[in-house]
């Protein structure tokens, strides 16, 4: 007894140190949620029988999960390994298992369109829930903001917009339909927009990353009026956002929220070097650069 009671304390001694090792290695370590492999979208629909819409929506969590930890709009970047490849992956499997999975939809056009611009990748989900969601007016809408602001598509842009305005009967979208067949300032209709999904999403990092998205796009209104109070001072564009600051048209230049710099290109249109996402402003992937 006395040899087994010794056998356990030596063990104990010599587990303990090397159990404090292997806690502070797994302490130290980043937990990732991964998204894995997937079979083809056929596949997982027929092997989902008679739970289709609860593995859609395991499937669109799963996405969710992955992005939000990569993804904190507080601390000012955009960690360079996420792969919207297989989120999207993941996105279209979802909506092809469950079309109905309005989630999944909801999430594309907030994630894909103004952070790595996947506008037609985008658009193609919607149009698959548009075949099935024949009663939700969010998937016409989203489509027709995607052809105006996104693909300068202007009549296809009033064509959903107008199917949005019958399927509700809500006089702002039977508005913005007419208005898009003439509507220039492209900043102010995107302000609208934004201001829109963030009084309807629930997902509370999706809304703070549209809140950001939203000072950004309120600062550059904030230049494109000033560069409009210069031409009828002046009778001319500005050379750039620094002479606006220095003729006292506009006080002082506005902070991008996402770390780039506001500039003039050549064509007069204010422009940022972070292209409204965060990391966007290193290596070569700016093609937009700041005149210097």
């Amino acid at each position: 007894m006395n040899r087994i009671v010794a056998v356990l304390v030596i063990a104990t001694l010599l587990i303990i140190p090397i159990y404090t090792r292997i806690s502070a290695i797994l302490s130290s370590r980043i937990i990732q949620e991964k998204l894995g492999y997937l079979p083809s979208r056929g596949i997982v629909k027929i092997s989902s029988l008679d739970h289709k819409s609860l593995l859609s929506e395991w499937l669109f969590f799963k996405v969710l999960l992955y992005f939000g930890e990569r993804i904190d709009p507080f601390k000012r970047q955009l960690p360079t390994q996420v792969d919207y490849a297989d989120m999207y992956r993941f996105l279209d499997v979802s909506t092809y298992v469950d079309p109905y999975n309005i989630d999944a939809y909801y999430f594309a056009e907030a994630a894909f369109t103004w952070e790595i611009g996947r506008i037609r990748e985008v658009d193609a989900l919607l149009e698959r829930g548009l075949k099935f969601r024949t009663w939700d007016f969010y998937l016409p809408f989203f489509l027709g903001f995607n052809h105006f602001y996104f693909l300068k598509d202007y009549k296809k842009a009033s064509q959903y917009m107008e199917q949005a305005a019958r399927m509700t009967g809500e006089p702002l979208l039977t508005n913005l339909a007419a208005r898009f067949f003439y509507e220039s300032n492209e900043t102010r209709i995107g302000i609208s927009f934004i201001k829109f999904m963030i009084a309807k999403t629930w997902n509370e990092k999706v809304k703070r990353t549209l809140e950001i998205r939203l000072k950004a796009l309120e600062r550059v209104d904030f230049l494109e009026k000033g560069v409009e109070r210069f031409v009828q001072i002046y009778h001319r564009k500005p050379l750039s956002i620094q002479e606006m600051v220095g003729t006292g048209v506009i006080r002082e230049l506005p902070k991008d929220p996402y770390g780039g710099k506001f500039y003039l290109d050549e064509k007069g249109k204010i422009r940022t070097t972070s292209k409204f996402a965060y990391g966007r402003i290193h290596g070569n992937s700016n093609k937009d650069r700041e005149p210097r």
